[in-house]
């Protein structure tokens, strides 16, 4: 009786991810058809089957956020960092994740994985972005600013970027050099609505405390931070996740 070859690793593997891929679309159906719980297990059947597939891991962590489980959540989303660099839209998924923790108002935790994943791929200046925007939100202007830097140092000729380091001089209190910032910003891209308005801030700040002389002000306010568009999942918006 001839035997059965046992499948080789490589088609273990493969077969695994395609596994994993279908009970992700699965998911995607049930939750399209109003079945939450259904959706819900297909979406941790295709982590069994792999644990590694990244879009998995972003939606069910934020599902864990969304049900008050944010050590679960905060574990799947910290594991994006270690995958490999080879896994498919890794970069997009990791700034996705991250975006969400700032939008789901879990600042700590959406810089924290801001803050590894530029650690892990320092050359990505989206992250060093990250960090600056989500620094910002709990008010460390000098880790802002830091990050703001080393991004317009990977990509100099960002325009966002350059309007990143004007508002970041801004909230560190450094004025002057804030207003040459985003003065070039506006230079660069003068229908940029969102430069233009940092700018006037800007220059009305100066001339406010050029007019009080040394009086002791209140700190700047606080703006939102454009991101960098990525490859916006169909199933999170505005924070949310549709399970």
């Amino acid at each position: 009786m001839k035997k059965t070859k046992p499948p080789r690793v490589k088609d273990s593997v493969k077969m695994r991810l395609f596994q994993a891929e279908a009970d992700y679309a699965d998911s995607i159906v049930r939750s399209a058809l109003g079945d939450q719980e259904g959706s819900l297990a297909a979406l941790k059947r295709a982590l069994e089957w792999d644990p590694t597939y990244a879009p998995a891991i972003l939606t069910l962590g934020s599902i864990e956020y969304q049900r008050r489980r944010r050590a679960q959540g905060r574990k799947l989303f910290q594991s994006l960092v270690s995958l490999p660099e080879t896994t498919p839209d890794l970069f997009e998924i990791i700034d996705e994740a991250a975006t969400f923790l700032v939008d789901f108002r879990a600042f700590e935790d959406g810089l924290a994985l801001f803050r590894a994943a530029a650690e892990r791929f320092p050359s990505a200046a989206a992250f060093h972005e990250g960090v600056c925007w989500s620094a910002s939100k709990v008010r460390l202007y000098d880790q802002a600013l830091a990050a703001a830097e080393r991004a317009l140092q990977l990509e100099p000729g960002n325009q966002r970027y350059v309007n990143n380091l004007g508002w970041a001089l801004f909230e560190a209190g450094r004025l002057e050099q804030a207003q040459t910032e985003l003065e070039r910003a506006v230079s660069m891209d003068p229908a940029d609505e969102l430069a233009r308005e940092n700018l006037r801030l800007c220059r009305a700040e100066i001339a406010k405390r050029s007019e009080e002389s040394g009086a002791t002000l209140n700190p700047p306010p606080v703006r939102p931070r454009r991101r960098p568009k990525s490859a916006q999942s169909s199933r999170i918006r505005d924070g949310k996740v549709r399970i």
